[in-house]
């Protein structure tokens, strides 16, 4: 039996189980309390959000010496939305990198290695947050901040041992002669001069990383104001830091868009302020919508324009 086909429906049986276990009919009510317009207004909350994060990653990609277009970067993302979506974890968002290719002309493995730094760049500050989150929550769920700090240094030290030319080029060089990969030595050792072609410093990713963190700072405060609508009244510094450590937590690639477990998540951590489950299942699944479900959707219409655009993309060789 192939795992990956039943990682999708974990998140859903994860949905359903939660589902069962509360009243339906108080989880419409909660939604038809909902101010129509305010709702309606809402659902463009994630447009100045995602104009930092292309900025952003055109910082990024100026660094690496990638041109592209801000309008094109930006329908990448929408690209990445979209197969991100259908695959559990939004690994799949890594398929844009055929993209990036088509339209940069540079080599698939540069335009990876871009996208990965671009996501680690992103996830850092998120991570961050969800660090003090965990401290914050730590005397009632203790597990979470050792967790999450031991997860933020070890990202930390992957990425600046990986940026870091002599230590990334030995490591890889090193795991080539391995017993497991000798046979590919000869085929992949070229690559790992790609890998490294024009790779931004560490220095470099420093204004990327404050220009994320000001996103999500921006997204969690919007959440927050979007959360009154639910009848969630929390105080701002809990409710930022609790959305971080449920959206870390829902990162976990074993769902579709952390379908499930967020859900679980954030019940569970909410729950010291005694929010009704209803409410807080709604506000999630409201925050999914706008988060996930209505770019995806506008992703897919990117993507059908753009693989039209050249439908040989991906038979080319990388």
């Amino acid at each position: 039996m192939n795992v990956k086909k039943l990682l999708p429906i974990i998140g859903i049986a994860l949905l359903l189980y939660i589902l069962l276990t509360m009243d339906v009919g108080k989880i419409i009510d909660v939604f038809s309390r909902i101010n129509i317009w305010y709702a309606l207004l809402s659902l463009f909350a994630i447009v100045p959000v995602l104009l930092l994060a292309n900025y952003e990653w055109q910082l990024i990609l100026k660094k690496h010496n990638i041109r592209v277009s801000y309008t094109y970067s930006l329908k990448n993302i929408f690209i990445g939305y979209f197969y991100g979506f259908v695959t559990p974890g939004g690994l799949g968002g890594y398929t844009r990198a055929l993209y990036l290719k088509d339209e940069s002309g540079e080599t698939i493995q540069k335009c990876f290695v871009n996208l990965l730094i671009f996501t680690t760049i992103d996830y850092l500050p998120l991570l961050s947050l969800g660090v003090l989150g965990g401290f914050l929550l730590s005397s009632r769920f203790p597990n979470i901040f050792p967790i999450f700090l031991a997860l933020f240094i070890f990202i930390i030290s992957l990425l600046v041992l990986f940026i870091r030319k002599n230590t990334g080029k030995l490591f890889f060089t090193k795991l080539l002669k391995s017993k497991l990969l000798i046979s590919y030595k000869d085929k992949w050792h070229g690559h790992i001069n790609n890998l490294y072609e024009d790779l931004p410093t560490v220095k470099d990713l420093i204004p990327p990383f404050f220009v994320s963190f000001f996103g999500w700072i921006l997204w969690l405060s919007e959440l927050y104001l979007i959360s009154t609508l639910f009848s969630i009244d929390v105080p701002y510094h809990y409710f930022i830091l609790i959305i971080a450590v449920a959206n870390i937590i829902a990162s976990l690639p074993i769902t579709i868009c952390g379908l499930g477990t967020r859900e679980i998540a954030m019940i569970g951590l909410f729950s010291i302020f005694n929010i009704g489950q209803e409410n807080v299942l709604g506000f999630s699944l409201f925050w999914f919508s706008i988060s996930w479900l209505i770019p995806s959707l506008i992703g897919a219409g990117v993507t059908v324009h753009e693989t039209r655009k050249n439908p040989t993309l991906f038979n080319k060789k990388t």
